[in-house]
């Protein structure tokens, strides 16, 4: 088990680009406090794409940090806004040229091009890795998985996010036959290992899931 730097995790473990893809981050309001308490504050408030992914990175902490939101009438507070990425590359080619086809079908209501755009961006994904989402730290969930080959682990505030490369599975029908998990598929996304608020996640490169039982006490 490695524990990654948030360098790490953006430009060494998530897979390299070709020339047509991209990352794409968001600022997102969110909170599960929050979403106990009534108020719905589920919203993506700011897009970046297209740029390299530490630099998008530090525009969205400056944005969270400097900038104040509001949802509804309901003032955003920062712990409750978070910086996330779509874990599977976006490919912007044809994401950009299905905007533009669409845009041409819809020119005569006068359509907002980068609405168009902004629903694309996540319909065009290059599907690598499969994340396996467990809301708990137990044992037996984990343990269910013995004999598969992860490539990262990702610490929540209650669980763990664990990374399956789609390339490494022999059959990738077993991850869906697991209990007491949520399998994320192409438009799963992923929090950035930084400061999210109330909790800071953290990335840890592993290649059996029973390092993930030092991450349980």
């Amino acid at each position: 088990m490695r524990k990654l730097s948030l360098e790490e995790y953006l430009n060494e473990y998530l897979p390299k680009l070709n020339d047509e893809e991209t990352y794409l981050f968001y600022l997102i309001s969110r909170d599960r406090e929050a979403k106990r308490q009534g108020l719905r504050i589920d919203k993506v408030l700011y897009r970046i794409w297209d740029v390299e992914p530490l630099k998008a990175v530090k525009i969205l902490s400056a944005i969270r940090d400097n900038v104040e939101f509001e949802v509804k009438g309901i003032k955003i507070r920062k712990e409750w806004i978070k910086i996330m990425h779509v874990l599977n590359p976006v490919n912007i080619s044809k994401a950009s040229k299905e905007a533009v086809v669409r845009f041409l079908q819809e020119c005569e209501k006068k359509p907002d091009i980068s609405k168009i755009l902004f629903s694309e961006l996540p319909r065009h994904i290059d599907f690598k890795i499969f994340m396996v989402d467990i809301d708990s730290k137990d044992r037996k969930i984990i343990e269910q998985m013995k004999g598969l080959k992860p490539r990262l682990v990702l610490t929540t505030r209650r669980g763990f996010h664990i990374h399956f490369w789609r390339e490494d599975l022999e059959d990738p029908h077993v991850l869906f036959a697991l209990k007491d998990v949520e399998i994320k598929t192409r438009d799963s996304i992923e929090y950035v290992p930084i400061n999210q608020g109330v909790f800071t996640p953290e990335a840890y490169e592993i290649t059996d899931v029973e390092e993930i039982y030092s991450l349980l006490d």
